[in-house]
């Protein structure tokens, strides 16, 4: 389910982004895998979205306030921010990347995670391949309560078959989290 509307000047609920033709640049670092504005520094388009990302909640109404917050940020000076509003199974920000080139190899996805009164439930990590792979989803442990932004980490082999990953941030709980400096990279 994805939503569109405008809460202030930074935060929007519930918007969605698909890759544009006039969209943004992929960044690519050595050794890395391209991401979309993996800093949420690209200013939003003329629909409030966020360049090269997704973002989706499990159902019903709205239930989540998103969006680039140009106050808070590990790097840079923005970072991508979610808080529940009402009682809801989760709500993401996502995208995905090719990743058939890198099959065998070792990845690792970071990023840098804040939490504001975050449930048991937590602000996950994740990443999910596709391709007809089993056992597709990697989970980093979450984050709870009132942390300071702090590096998270998946480290994974890239099955054999698969063909792109979603990369993914999820809100499973109560609470405020942010999001920054997400990299995805080779690390064999």
């Amino acid at each position: 389910m994805r939503i569109a509307g405008s809460i202030g000047a930074v935060f929007f609920a519930l918007a969605g982004c698909g890759s544009h033709s006039n969209g943004p640049a992929y960044v690519e670092l050595p050794g890395s895998v391209a991401l979309q504005n993996p800093d949420f520094e690209a200013p939003s388009g003329t629909d409030d979205v966020i360049p090269g990302w997704e973002t989706s909640q499990h159902a019903g109404p709205i239930s989540y306030k998103l969006g680039v917050d140009q106050s808070v940020s590990a790097t840079g000076v923005a970072s991508f921010r979610i808080e529940r509003i009402r009682e809801q199974v989760y709500g993401q920000i996502s995208q995905e990347a090719p990743i058939a080139a890198h099959a065998g190899r070792t990845i690792e996805l970071t990023a840098q995670m804040k939490t504001a009164d975050v449930g048991p439930a937590g602000w996950q990590l994740m990443l999910t391949f596709t391709g007809g792979v089993p056992n597709p989803r990697r989970l980093a442990k979450p984050l709870a309560g009132t942390q300071d932004f702090q590096k998270v980490a998946i480290r994974t082999q890239v099955p054999q078959g698969a063909q792109k990953v979603e990369i993914a941030a999820i809100l499973k709980d109560h609470g405020t989290a942010w999001l920054d400096d997400v990299h995805l990279r080779v690390v064999d």
